[in-house]
């Protein structure tokens, strides 16, 4: 599972005015303890909800992204998300 860069999610999402809570929701977890996580310690998470949380934040997949990341989405490729 592609690791994402925390910090970096969260400066986005402050700049968005969401809470952990409303982005989790908008994303698809159940509960906003696994949003905490991901900006916190950057835990994995899965490439869809990668993609989500991207496309809720009006910003592309690479930019969410560790930075050893990079670049292995899928298939090697990685897949641009529209921003809103």
């Amino acid at each position: 599972m592609p690791k994402p860069n925390g910090a970096q999610i969260r400066k986005r999402r402050i700049e968005r005015g969401l809470t952990t809570a409303q982005l989790a929701a908008r994303v698809g977890f159940t509960n906003e303890g696994s949003m905490r996580n991901i900006e916190g310690r950057s835990d994995a998470t899965s490439e869809i909800k990668l993609h989500r949380i991207a496309r809720e934040l009006g910003v592309a997949v690479k930019e969410i992204l560790a930075d050893d990341d990079i670049g292995v989405i899928g298939s090697g490729v990685l897949h641009e998300v529209t921003p809103r």
